[in-house]
C-alpha cells in the first residue's frame, strides 16, 4: 500500500469517528428498566441517574450500580436487590458497545443499531441496541434502548403476593457524551 493510500485511509477513518481521546458522561444521565407483571397489566420502571462510562477507544462500557435503581416502592427495591439480582454478589450491570460500529454524527443527527454485550448477574448476552445521537453545543446526546430477558442471565423470576414479573424487560438509556480530549 502506498503512503498516499495510507494517509487517505487514515483520514477517512478519523473523519468517520470522534477523536480517540475518549468520551465521558456530562450532565444528568438516566437509565430506565421497564418491567411488566401479571395478573393484569402491571407495569413499573426502575430508574437511576447513576451510570459510568469507560472508553478505551475500541469499546464503550456503560456500568450501572444496581443498588441505585429505584422503583418507587422501597420493599420492592429491597426484594429485587437482595433476593433476585443479588447485588451483594453482582453489584453492577454493564453494556459494552463496539465504538467503531456506531454511526457518529458529523453534523445533525444519526440513528442506527449495534450489537452489544449486556452483562447482568455475571452473565453476558448479546443484545441489539437501537440508538439516536444528536449533536449538542458541547458534545452529543445519546438515546438508546434494548430488550433483555432476566432468565437468560440466571435471575430468578420475581414473584411476590401473587404478582409475577415477566422476564422480558427493556432498558432505555439517555446520556450526554463529551470528548475528554
Amino acid at each position: 500500500m502506498t503512503a498516499s493510500r495510507i494517509v487517505l485511509l487514515t483520514s477517512l477513518l478519523l473523519a468517520s469517528a470522534p477523536a480517540l481521546a475518549g468520551l465521558t458522561i456530562e450532565g444528568k444521565p438516566k437509565v430506565v428498566f421497564h418491567a411488566e407483571g401479571s395478573p393484569g397489566v402491571l407495569t413499573f420502571d426502575g430508574v437511576t441517574k447513576q451510570i459510568n462510562l469507560a472508553d478505551d477507544g475500541a469499546n464503550l462500557v456503560f456500568t450501572v450500580p444496581i443498588d441505585t435503581v429505584q422503583t418507587g416502592i422501597e420493599l420492592r427495591d429491597d426484594h429485587m436487590r437482595r433476593n433476585y439480582v443479588q447485588t451483594d454478589q453482582f453489584p453492577n450491570v454493564t453494556l459494552t458497545l463496539p465504538r467503531g460500529e456506531i454511526t457518529w454524527p458529523e453534523s445533525g443527527d444519526t440513528e442506527g443499531s449495534v450489537t452489544g454485550t449486556f452483562n447482568a448477574h455475571g452473565v453476558d448476552r448479546l443484545v441489539q441496541v437501537a440508538y439516536t445521537i444528536k449533536k449538542t453545543k458541547t458534545g452529543m446526546r445519546v438515546k438508546a434502548t434494548f430488550p433483555f430477558n432476566t432468565s437468560d442471565h440466571g435471575i430468578e423470576i420475581p414473584s411476590y403476593l401473587g404478582v409475577t414479573i415477566k422476564p422480558d424487560m427493556t432498558a432505555d438509556v439517555t446520556v450526554d457524551l463529551v470528548d475528554a480530549g
